[in-house]
């Protein structure tokens, strides 16, 4: 499977996950100038960024530790981007990471702060 297709389907498997857990979709795949988030969902009143990573042949925790400072960084730009257009500053935030492996689904709600 390509990576491309690999992150799609992973994509597709951690917002069906986020689904059954009572989030509602936003967006997927958003774009800003500085950033990119893989899905944007609502839990309660809460806009929740998401960044997946897919890992078919890796192991648990690879893909969380993908997530590096300059990764948040650039999705805490989009997230600004994304809540600055739909004029939404007043509604609190979080980012998570969702890890697709093998050996299934990790979930980290409010995984790091939001930095600039």
């Amino acid at each position: 499977m390509k990576q491309y297709d690999a992150g799609l389907n992973g994509e597709n498997q951690a917002e069906a996950y986020l689904c059954a857990k009572g989030m509602m979709v936003i967006a997927r795949r958003y774009r800003a100038q500085d950033g990119e988030i893989d899905l944007i969902m609502q839990d309660g009143r809460t806009i929740v960024f998401v960044e997946v990573k897919a890992r078919p042949r890796g192991r648990a925790g690879d893909g969380l530790l993908a997530v590096t400072s300059a990764k948040q960084r650039r999705m805490t730009h989009a997230a600004l981007s994304f809540l600055v257009e739909r004029e939404w500053m007043s509604h609190p935030v979080r980012f998570d990471v969702v890890e697709i492996t093998a050996q299934g689904i990790i979930h980290v709600p409010n995984a790091f702060p939001a930095c600039m």
